[in-house]
């Protein structure tokens, strides 16, 4: 007998062996595009998603602080929807949001009321923090492959443990461009279930940072369906009051006319602090930039009006800031200007200013002939823009 079992046992611990070593090979040979494809197939056989998340932020302007966010969310996967990839529910505090790949509603449980947005417009979701609570790839599975097979991503795949649990950790590393550094992503995969508990990123921009981070708990798949998402909106609505989305006439929409006499501005210049005004220009031409700190393209910008400043002396253009006369953006103004040097003055003016001047985009342009008359006026930054106004001061001044 005992020869038996130590034949049978000298036969097993081969085997055994073989095993251990067959599948550590495998983990090891393991590869971002394996990893990739295993969980676009294990999500796209599934139909729902319901989970709870914990997201956070720190936004390149904010010094210390960290903006926080706690979400239950339902997602149900429809191949054919172009905007988020299937129906959305995003409950937080006394708020929720719905997509039901028609319209996007805001529903706002202390006041009892819903706005309705269309399909192309679903600003209730993408319009504030809570947009990143969906972006864990369940939807849109796909993109984690275009991630793991984009070339110009470094992309290394390591053993991790979170929690105790055996994961794989997905890292991203992208390169570098002419804003921001240091850029990266750490996607953590739980080896058995290929569910994703947590992310992270983050950035570097002109010395500043932004960081955000993705915690899910309570996964559960297959939970929830259409009829329920339908039936919870029917039986909220029946007791709210609904009304459609207004969207801002063309009028609301543009700015002051050609041939208006600018509105008067006044404000206080970066650094000394001391007053001026339009006024103080009268007898020449004004290009008027109303811009703020955290608006890329006003940062695109300010290049090229350094470059017209310098190229016409007679002149004058003004920063004109709303939002940064505040301890928080004072402190941030050196290290922005270090990486952005302006050499125009730059005008802190009252935050309900740019409404005389009808502005509702950043950066929104004036030029101001000598008489203090609009010439042109321009929303948005791009090289076209900021040519026509070049062509323009040439013309008139």
């Amino acid at each position: 007998v005992f020869a038996c079992l130590s034949s049978l046992v000298k036969s097993i611990i081969p085997l055994f062996l073989i095993i251990l070593i067959i599948t550590s090979c495998n983990e090891e040979n393991v590869k971002p595009l394996d990893l990739a494809n295993q969980i676009v197939a294990k999500f796209e056989s599934k139909n729902s998603l319901s989970y709870d998340i914990n997201y956070r932020i720190k936004f390149f302007n904010q010094l210390d602080d960290t903006t926080k966010v706690s979400a239950n969310i339902d997602l149900i996967r429809q191949n054919n929807d172009t905007i988020f990839g299937g129906y959305v529910w995003i409950k937080s505090d006394s708020m929720a949001r719905y997509y039901d790949t028609r319209n996007t509603y805001f529903i706002n449980h202390r006041n009892q009321s819903i706005t309705k947005y269309p399909k192309e417009k679903p600003f209730a979701i993408t319009g504030n923090t809570l947009d990143e609570t969906i972006r864990i790839y369940f939807l849109k599975p796909r993109r984690l492959i275009n991630g793991v097979t984009d070339s110009t991503i470094n992309i290394t795949l390591t053993e991790d443990k979170l929690n105790g649990i055996d994961t794989w950790k997905l890292a991203y590393k992208f390169d570098d461009d002419q804003y921001s550094s240091n850029t990266w992503k750490d996607i953590w995969i739980e080896k058995e279930s290929n569910f994703i508990p947590k992310m992270r990123y983050s950035s570097d921009m002109q010395g500043e940072n932004q960081y955000n981070q993705w915690e899910l708990s309570n996964l559960t798949y297959n939970d929830i369906t259409i009829d329920d998402l339908k039936n919870r909106f029917e039986e909220i609505k029946s007791n709210y009051t609904i009304e459609d989305y207004k969207e801002r006439s063309k009028e609301e929409l543009s700015l002051l006319a050609n041939g208006v006499q600018i509105p008067k501005l006044t404000g206080t210049r970066y650094l000394d602090g001391v007053e001026f005004s339009l006024d103080d220009y009268k007898g020449k031409m004004i290009l008027l930039d109303f811009w703020y700190l955290d608006c890329f393209p006003c940062i695109k910008a300010i290049s090229h009006l350094n470059e017209i400043q310098s190229k016409y002396k007679d002149l004058v253009i003004i920063g004109a800031n709303p939002f940064d006369n505040n301890e928080k953006g004072m402190k941030r103004m050196p290290n922005f200007l270090s990486h952005n040097p302006i050499n125009y003055p730059i005008m802190f003016i009252e935050r309900t200013k740019p409404k005389d001047f009808k502005i509702f985009a950043y950066p929104s342009f004036y030029l101001i002939d000598k008489e203090g008359k609009i010439i042109h006026s321009e929303i948005g930054f791009s090289e076209d823009a900021t040519s026509k106004i070049d062509s323009l001061i040439q013309i008139n001044l």
